[in-house]
């Protein structure tokens, strides 16, 4: 039998393995912009939204908006652990945010299975991408990173001074980091909604 190693072979299949995982991690994150379509047409079309769902509801998003908003202008992308404004009571703001306008369009459309479903994947999806974000996030950022998880919750904050999370935040790092997209879907779904009552 052949022991021997042409380690050519072996560099080009590390490559090759590493080029693989990247696709399949490039897939993945391709299909949150089909499936975010999906969702938001099968939103639309059963909808019934009356007014005082489409009041109450909005009153969800407008709060997690806020929530996303802040942690986008606090968020400086790729220039180490943010630690500062929200980020050093909460490790994920945005998915925060993100839940609460979820929540927000549920009430809205008063649709128990498009509830239903929202609930199921939001947890079981966005679980599985904090799991996968830490785990990238410590192979980038090692011990800092490591150190930021024991000292920040994953989701509840223990504390919140809201003073100082304003204060932190840029609104100009909000639009740098595509807030501004978010504010726009928001608002063209209200007026979506706002036509279904009317019509």
């Amino acid at each position: 039998m052949n022991l021997t190693y042409n380690w050519k072979d072996i560099i080009f299949n590390r490559k090759s393995m590493i080029n693989i995982k990247r696709g399949i991690m490039n897939f993945r994150k391709s299909l949150r912009v089909p499936i975010g379509f999906f969702t938001g047409i099968l939103f639309i079309w059963r909808a019934e939204p009356s007014l005082g769902s489409f009041f109450i509801g909005t009153l969800f998003i407008f709060f997690g908006e806020i929530i996303r908003f802040v942690s986008s202008g606090t968020l400086k992308k790729f220039e180490g652990v943010t630690r500062n404004g929200i980020y050093a009571y909460t490790r994920n703001p945005l998915y925060i945010g993100s839940f609460f306008l979820g929540t927000g369009a549920c009430i809205i459309s008063k649709d128990l299975l498009f509830s239903l479903m929202f609930f199921i994947f939001f947890i079981l999806l966005y679980n599985r991408v904090m799991l996968r974000e830490e785990k990238y996030l410590i192979g980038r950022y090692g011990e800092d990173y490591k150190l930021y998880l024991e000292e920040v919750p994953r989701i509840i904050p223990r504390k919140l001074n809201l003073k100082y999370v304003f204060r932190e935040t840029s609104i100009a790092l909000a639009i740098k980091n595509k807030e501004g997209k978010t504010l726009f879907g928001i608002a063209l779904v209200l007026v979506i909604m706002i036509a279904k009552m009317i019509y």
